[in-house]
C-alpha cells in the first residue's frame, strides 16, 4: 500500500480527525501494511508480543473471546475504516481479545511507539480515543447485560440492533417506507456467536421474525422493515421465551 493510500485511508477514521494534513503523512510514512488470508489469526488473547494498533484498510475480521468450553463468543464485526488493539495503545498490557480475519485482509499496523509520539503532538487525538472507547464500553456493556438478562430470542434481537447501530444505512423501500439494511451481513453462524447460542436457534428466531414482517433477507443483505419490533422489554412468558429450551 503507498502512502498517498495511507493517508487517505486516514483521513476517513474519526479517530485521525484531528491531525493535519503534515502529521497525517508523518503517521502514514511509519505505518506497516500486512495482509492476512481467510480465517487467519492476527492478534490472539493475553499476547503482549505486539503493541499496536490494528486499522482495516481492506476485509473483515471478527472480535472474539473463547471460553472455557472452548466456545467463540463473537465482540463485534469490523470493516474498512475500522480499528483495533487500542487498548495496549494506553495500559500496555496483553490483549483482551482474539482477533481473525473473516474473510481476505489487509491491515495498516500503527506501533504504540509511534502512536504515543502522535498523541504527545496532538492532544486533540487522546481525546477522540477517550470517545471511541466510551463507544465501545457502553456497547460492552449492553452485551454483557443481554447475555445475562435475555432469553435467546431478546439476546438475538439485540445483536441485530447493534448491527443496525453500527453498519445500519437507511434506504427508501419498495413501498416507498424508509427501512434500515445492514449489508453483507453476518452468518447464521456468526450471528449466533455474537448472541451466546446456536446456529439452529438464530435459524428459528430469524424465520420467526421473517414471519411477522419484522425484517427480511435478500441476497447478502439483512432488511430490517420493523426496527420497533426488536425492542421490548424481556420479561413476558410468550413465543420468545420458549426457544430457551430448544437451545
Amino acid at each position: 500500500m503507498g502512502s498517498v493510500k495511507a493517508i487517505e485511508l486516514l483521513k476517513g477514521v474519526d479517530l485521525f480527525s484531528s491531525l493535519d494534513n503534515e502529521q497525517l503523512e508523518t503517521l502514514a510514512r511509519l505505518v506497516i501494511m500486512q495482509n492476512y488470508d481467510k480465517d487467519e489469526t492476527i492478534i490472539l488473547e493475553d499476547d503482549e508480543s505486539v503493541q499496536a494498533l490494528f486499522l482495516i484498510a481492506e476485509g473483515e475480521v471478527k472480535v472474539y473471546m473463547t471460553g472455557t468450553d472452548k466456545r467463540e463468543t463473537i465482540l463485534t464485526l469490523l470493516g474498512k475504516g475500522d480499528f483495533f488493539g487500542e487498548m495496549s495503545l494506553i495500559d500496555g498490557e496483553p490483549r483482551s481479545a482474539s482477533v481473525k480475519a473473516v474473510s481476505p485482509s489487509e491491515v495498516l499496523i500503527i506501533r504504540r511507539e509511534h502512536f504515543i509520539q502522535q498523541v504527545r503532538a496532538t492532544p486533540d487525538l487522546a481525546m477522540s480515543l477517550l470517545v471511541e472507547m466510551s463507544k465501545r464500553l457502553r456497547k460492552a456493556n449492553r452485551q454483557i447485560g443481554s447475555l445475562a438478562m435475555l432469553t435467546v430470542y431478546g439476546r438475538i434481537a439485540g445483536t441485530i440492533l447493534n448491527l443496525v447501530e453500527e453498519r445500519g444505512v437507511r434506504i427508501h423501500g419498495e413501498n416507498g417506507k424508509m427501512v434500515t439494511v445492514i449489508r453483507n451481513r453476518p452468518t447464521q453462524k456468526q450471528l449466533a456467536e455474537m448472541s451466546g447460542t446456536t446456529r439452529e436457534t438464530v435459524s428459528r428466531v430469524l424465520s420467526q421474525l421473517q414471519k411477522k414482517g419484522t425484517l427480511s433477507l435478500a441476497n447478502k443483505d439483512l432488511i430490517i422493515l420493523e426496527e420497533g419490533d426488536l425492542k421490548f422489554t424481556d420479561d413476558g412468558k410468550d413465543e420468545r421465551s420458549t426457544l430457551d429450551d430448544e437451545d
